[in-house]
């Protein structure tokens, strides 16, 4: 996404004195500003006309009314003079045609101006709606673009401060607009309402409850986001680290929406709406993973160490709870309250398993963590009871089937009870693929039948991982921990070397990698001890490159060296600079956006990022959060 700032910004007529003057947008939102300032300027100018209108109206009445009171005192002054003898009675003519005139300018003409001056009012009041409209939607987009700018602030508080007031200012503007939605929709209910009361025929009224009930509909889903809004915690209120994590929550979100369509600048009310509305439920769901006992921040950090108890037997047998003994019920219940426990703890281990700097997930921990307290059955469950009919593009196909296939035979008892994971979709995803891989390795611990011979080495467990001093890992503090992910190969130099200086670290390794963890105070000499390691078995080609492409033109392709050798070739042959990091299965070629398209699948490009996401590597060289996924 280009950085750039705009230097100029045209700033909406009628707003107050100007909190944004010097404020500026990013590039990519300039369009769309643009076409909201165009159109403020165009309802102001109509309004400026009917405004018009209605003076000039108002100006005619005033003379009418003046010409209608000349005309009274001449007729007064008329008949005087005829009572007294000084007129002919034929001058009563004169009298009647002054009355005629007066009738029509206060019967006839006046109406007809008040008539045009209310409904010119009329159209004021809904160019006024239509303005404030425009407006906030300016606004909107000003705040989403602060939004994004605080991701490119590399000062820590300042980036908070401005992400807090962006964001709350998106809040209240998105809040304002919904207002106005549940208003026209109340309006038009109202108005259907009326139209269905006053009707006799059943067909039309057969049509006109089914518009009802649509309208209802939305009205019920707008008062819902509304109830969302109003009621989520305040940005300014959050401390640091809470909205820290929320701040990558948010950027994450931002950097998979795809904002261009056909080059040119999309519908921005949509994302922009859903952003708004998760950045709410990211900060509540931060704040649920900083206090055990769910409570919203209060300045008092009351975390204790949860009850560990044994997981109860998953119940899912056929039931009818009102004639059931009680034995059964107990049973029903307690692992109902057990599925809602296991969904808590599946949220709240993958908030404290997710690196929010480098945007990965250690899974496997994350389900190891939730295996110390709930059988394999459960989670299966827990997880597919969540997916259920679930269209979100973000889980994938497998998954998908997964949830659908561990549905299939469980009783509607248990599949109408809806439970909720308070995470990303994106991280339920990579979750529940860990879960699935998990899945055949219980029939094969039925069929044994003699106990595995002991080892003098860390065992595997039943996953295939193999854990590090996990005990180091419970006891640095969840935000005092720095963690990375790495190849088996690299991650092993790393550790070695800080076995040689002493430095205490937790690791887990799996067949696809290995997850180190050190204390932020560590940092310095784990991050030299990386280095080293990458430099030993990691060689980068045209560096230089890498560094002269501005990071929002850049396309990375991540791909196995040999196909890495071959576009490196082809790319030398058509004289396209390019930079590139050789490193077996975990290889990249970067090039420019505009060339990609001639040597890379975007169908591919987006389906490999998304497995480098998985597996948690990323480019050495500096960049922005996120860039490998563009």
């Amino acid at each position: 996404m280009p950085i750039q700032e705009n230097e100029e910004v045209r700033q909406p007529q009628g707003t107050e004195a100007s909190a944004h003057q010097s404020e500026t947008l990013l590039p990519i939102f300039n369009a769309a500003y643009d076409d909201h300032m165009d159109r403020l300027d165009n309802l102001q100018e109509h309004k400026a006309e009917v405004q018009d209108k209605i003076s000039k109206s108002e100006n005619k009445i005033a003379v009418l009314e003046e010409k209608a009171a000349k005309l009274e005192a001449t007729n007064a002054m008329l008949g005087e003079l005829i009572d007294h003898g000084k007129l002919p009675k034929i001058a009563q003519k004169i009298i009647d045609a002054n009355a005629d005139k007066i009738k029509a300018i206060q019967e006839r003409q006046i109406p007809k101006l008040e008539s045009s001056i209310q409904k010119n009012t009329d159209k004021i009041a809904k160019l006024d709606d239509r303005i404030a409209v425009v407006k906030l939607k300016a606004e909107k987009l000003r705040n989403f673009s602060n939004v994004i700018r605080s991701f490119l602030t590399p000062d820590p508080q300042k980036r908070r401060e401005l992400f807090r007031e962006s964001m709350d200012g998106l809040r209240s503007s998105s809040k304002n607009l919904l207002d106005i939605d549940r208003n026209t929709a109340q309006s038009k209910l109202a108005k259907l309402s009326e139209q269905y009361e006053k009707s006799d025929s059943m067909t039309e009224k057969y049509k006109l409850g089914q518009k009802i009930e649509t309208v209802r509909s939305a009205i019920s889903s707008i008062e819902a986001k509304i109830h969302k809004l109003e009621t989520a915690p305040k940005f300014q209120e959050a401390d640091d680290h809470t909205v820290d994590k929320t701040i990558a929550q948010t950027e994450s979100e931002i950097e998979q929406t795809d904002f261009l369509a056909g080059g040119e600048i999309s519908d921005m009310e949509k994302p922009m709406e859903t952003v708004t509305l998760d950045s709410a439920e990211y900060l509540r769901n931060a704040e649920i993973s900083m206090e055990d006992d769910l409570n919203m921040i209060d300045g008092i950090i009351n975390n204790g160490k949860k009850e560990e108890r044994p997981d109860v037997p998953l119940f899912l047998e056929e039931i009818d709870v009102s004639t059931c003994d009680d034995a059964t019920l107990q049973s029903f219940r307690e692992s109902a309250k057990a599925n809602m426990e296991c969904a808590k703890e599946i949220s709240q281990a993958l908030s404290q398993n997710y690196d929010y700097e480098r945007y990965t997930l250690n899974s496997e921990q994350a389900f190891h963590d939730v295996r110390e307290k709930f059988s394999d059955d459960r989670i299966a469950f827990v997880l597919a009871n969540v997916l259920q009919g679930t269209s979100d593009g973000r889980i994938s196909k497998e998954v998908k089937d997964f949830a659908k296939d561990t549905m299939q035979n469980i009783p509607e008892l248990y599949t109408k009870r809806k439970l909720f994971l308070s995470s990303h979709a994106g991280l339920i995803n990579l979750f529940a693929k860990t879960v699935m891989q998990a899945q055949p390795e219980k029939q094969v611990e039925k069929q044994a039948e003699k106990p595995i011979p002991e080892k003098k080495e860390p065992q595997r467990n039943r996953s295939g991982i193999r854990k590090i001093n996990p005990g180091y890992y419970r006891q640095i503090p969840p935000e005092d921990r720095v963690i990375t992910n790495e190849p088996a190969k690299v991650g092993a130099i790393i550790m070695t070397d800080l076995e040689k200086q002493k430095i205490p670290f937790s690791a887990v390794e799996t067949e696809k990698g290995v997850t180190i963890t050190v204390s932020k105070e560590n940092e310095g000499a784990f991050r030299a001890a990386e280095d080293k390691a990458k430099d030993t078995h990691v060689r980068l080609v045209n560096p230089e490159v890498f560094k002269q492409i501005p990071q929002a033109e850049r396309a990375i392709q991540p791909m196995s060296e040999k196909e890495a050798q071959e576009t490196m070739q082809k790319l030398e042959k058509d004289g396209i600079p390019f930079s590139a990091r050789l490193d077996g299965e975990k290889s990249a070629v970067t090039v420019r956006k505009s060339e990609a398209p001639a040597y890379f699948s975007r169908r591919q490009m987006k389906k490999l990022a998304q497995e480098v996401k998985t597996e948690g590597t990323k480019p050495k060289e500096p960049k922005n959060k996120g860039q490998e996924l563009r």
